[in-house]
């Protein structure tokens, strides 16, 4: 019994979560975990940090009800032309959000010591993420953004360098750390990016 009402309270959360406080349904939007085409090492997984992130802010905008696909198995290029698939793959969704990570690298910040580890100068973690949102609600999937998000986040040289091998996405650490700042600050551009966007398409 009590897994049954579990269940059910999960399924009307749910339910309740799809729908404005006077009755309007939000936009059912899925994020397909970010693609990263970058040569970033780390201990963990930048595409589970960004589309964990990302889901969980613009879920807690409020105005959108918004479900991870982290597990789907879709081999098509979802920057190309071809957008024919995204419906079959995303059926029970009105819109999409493709992420790639195309940039992520510490240069130094004077082009005089570009000879020189980036660990004994002061660096710039230059950053840039391609977004396409795709509108499914139609009889042919319609982009209604594409762009690339940059951002560049100045790290000054300090005596003793941040060890990311040890401190790791999830720790508090982490979350006050320069990179944890520069990816918390790329990832609110990306979500008002992106929810602008779809309640724009929505509206209309």
């Amino acid at each position: 019994m009590i897994g049954l009402f579990a269940a059910s309270c999960a399924r009307n959360n749910d339910q309740m979560s799809r729908f404005h406080e006077d009755g309007r349904a939000k936009p059912v939007v899925a994020v397909a975990s970010l693609i990263d085409t970058t040569s970033f090492d780390a201990p963990w997984s930048l595409s589970e940090e960004f589309t964990t992130s990302i889901v969980g802010q613009i879920s807690q905008t409020g105005t959108i009800f918004v479900q991870a696909q982290e597990d789907c198995p879709f081999t098509e290029n979802p920057f190309g032309n071809d957008l024919s698939w995204m419906k079959r793959e995303f059926q029970e969704h009105e819109f999409v959000v493709f992420m790639e990570m195309v940039e992520h690298e510490a240069v130094p910040a004077s082009k005089a010591k570009r000879n020189l580890p980036p660990q004994e100068v002061s660096t710039n973690l230059n950053m840039a993420v391609r977004i396409r949102v795709v509108d499914l609600r139609g009889s042919e999937p319609k982009i209604v953004l594409q762009e690339m998000v940059r951002e560049s986040y100045f790290v000054p040289k300090t005596l003793l360098p941040t060890d990311y091998s040890q401190v790791v996405w999830g720790t508090d650490e982490y979350r006050k750390s320069p990179m944890g700042i520069a990816h918390a600050q790329l990832m609110q551009e990306i979500v008002a990016r992106i929810t602008d966007y779809v309640l724009l398409a929505k509206s209309r």
